[in-house]
Parts: structure tokens; C-alpha cells; sequence
């Protein structure tokens, strides 16, 4: 179930699933608005199939749109539960509509008519309010965006902690350059990331070590010590990571840019 929930997050793309799936419903209902229009006012009933197709085509797209933000929805707080349970139904209810009139035009021999238009029009309606919902969550709430996007520096090297003050196998967290950063001695060799979770925030430094991992201790997303990259989900992007080095007994570090 967890492997199922991390592929519709879309940790294996590196950006969330649910936004890029959003396009097909939204696009093909679009076009059903726009051939039944030209349809019934122009007079061409052999639009009737043609819009049917792109509204059942927008059904199926919807449905795994859904699949894919109940994935999302399942890690986020509070607040953005609520607004997302009422995005969620907002667009089922749009869903429901257009399926209703695919059924419709069914019935009608996929015909052409005012009926089936206006149903699709009131879940044309309520998918545009969804969709505003949902441009709310990401941009008034920081639901799926990267919590480490602007982060930036020390672009060459800076003191961060003490040798003595970094025991073996023992996470602690510092800032360098007001960047929050975690440091881990293990197995000899000094490892340096971004102490907040990409995906939500959440403070590294009291997560787990799994392997050459640290684990999220929120939503169990892991990333890789030697290069920051998420290897496990619901995070869609990595964290950033610092090169190290020893002077005169301090660890000193500066982040390591992407080539």
C-alpha cells in the first residue's frame, strides 16, 4: 500500500503526480464545453461523438487525479485537510456531472443536445472552483512545494560545529549562515544536508538514520547522505547537501552545487 501511495505522489518523477494529472480532466472537458457549443449553435450534430470522447476521456483522468491527491492529502495538517476535503468535493461533484451527461448523450446515441450541454456546464463550473481550491492549498499553503527551494550558501567554506561536538552516529543540528543544517559523523566519515524535509518542513535532525539514509520522522521520507536526493517518498525533491572538511579541529562546510 505505502509503494502504491509513494508512486501517486510522484517521488519516481521528482514532482508531485497529482497537479500534472489535474491537465487531462480539465483540458478534455474544456474541449467538450467548447465542440458542444459550436455543435448546437452552428447546427453540426456529428460533433455529438466527439465531445462525448472528451468527456469520458476527462471522467477517467479526474478519477485517477483523485487517486493521486488522496495520496497528497493524506500527510498534510489540519487546515489544509479541511480545504482539500472540500477541493475533493467540489470536483467529484464535477465528475459526477459529467458522467452524468456522457450517460446522457449514451442514451441520445451520442446526440447533440442542450440538456446534456448545461449538466456539463454546471461541472465545468464546479471544476474551475476546484481548481482555484487547489491553486489556494499550493500557494496559500505550501501544500507539495519544496521547502528548500530558496535555500542558499555558505558558498565557500564556513566553521559549523566543533570535531568533539559531533559523536558517532549522532545527528545535530546547526546553522551556518542562518541555513539550518544536519550533521552526521558515521562510520568515520562526516556527512552534511539540509535539516528540513523538502515535503513538509520537518526537522531531520530528529528523524532516523535507516541505512545511508535519513528517514523523516513526519511522513518516513528519506533522503540520501551522500548527495541529498529523496529516496523514498511522499517527498518529491531532495534536500540540500554540503561538502565537508576538517581544519584545526571544526568541521566546515559549504554547499555543494548541482553540475
Amino acid at each position: 500500500m505505502r509503494r502504491l501511495k509513494i508512486v501517486l505522489n510522484g517521488t519516481w518523477i521528482g514532482h508531485p503526480l497529482h497537479p500534472m494529472l489535474t491537465d487531462v480532466p480539465m483540458g478534455a472537458w474544456t474541449l467538450t464545453i467548447i465542440v458542444d457549443l459550436i455543435g448546437l449553435l452552428f447546427g453540426v450534430p456529428q460533433l455529438g461523438l466527439a465531445s462525448s470522447i472528451a468527456a469520458g476521456i476527462g471522467v477517467a483522468g479526474a478519477l485517477a487525479a483523485a487517486a493521486a491527491g488522496l495520496a497528497d492529502w493524506m500527510d498534510v495538517g489540519p487546515p489544509e485537510k479541511a480545504i482539500g476535503a472540500f477541493h475533493a468535493a467540489v470536483n467529484l461533484s464535477a465528475t459526477i456531472l459529467f458522467l452524468i451527461s456522457v450517460l446522457m448523450r449514451w442514451g441520445r446515441d451520442w446526440q447533440l443536445g442542450w440538456t446534456t450541454f448545461v449538466v456539463a456546464l454546471a461541472g465545468y463550473l464546479l471544476v474551475l472552483t476546484g481548481g482555484y481550491l487547489g491553486g489556494a492549498m499550493v500557494f496559500h499553503n505550501g501544500v507539495m512545494v519544496n521547502r528548500n527551494a530558496y535555500r542558499s550558501g555558505p558558498d565557500d567554506f564556513k566553521p559549523a560545529v566543533e570535531t568533539r561536538g559531533l559523536a558517532e552516529g549522532q545527528m545535530r543540528r546547526v546553522l551556518v549562515e542562518e541555513q539550518p543544517v544536519v550533521l552526521l559523523r558515521l562510520d568515520g566519515t562526516i556527512y552534511a544536508l539540509g535539516a528540513v524535509c523538502s515535503h513538509y518542513g520537518a526537522p531531520l535532525n530528529k528523524g532516523r538514520i535507516v541505512g545511508r539514509t535519513i528517514r523523516c520522522p513526519w511522513h518516513a521520507s528519506r533522503f540520501a547522505l551522500e548527495d541529498g536526493r529523496q529516496v523514498e517518498g511522499p517527498a518529491c525533491a531532495g534536500v540540500p547537501v554540503y561538502d565537508c572538511k576538517v581544519v584545526n579541529d571544526q568541521v566546515q562546510i559549504k554547499l555543494r552545487h548541482s553540475a
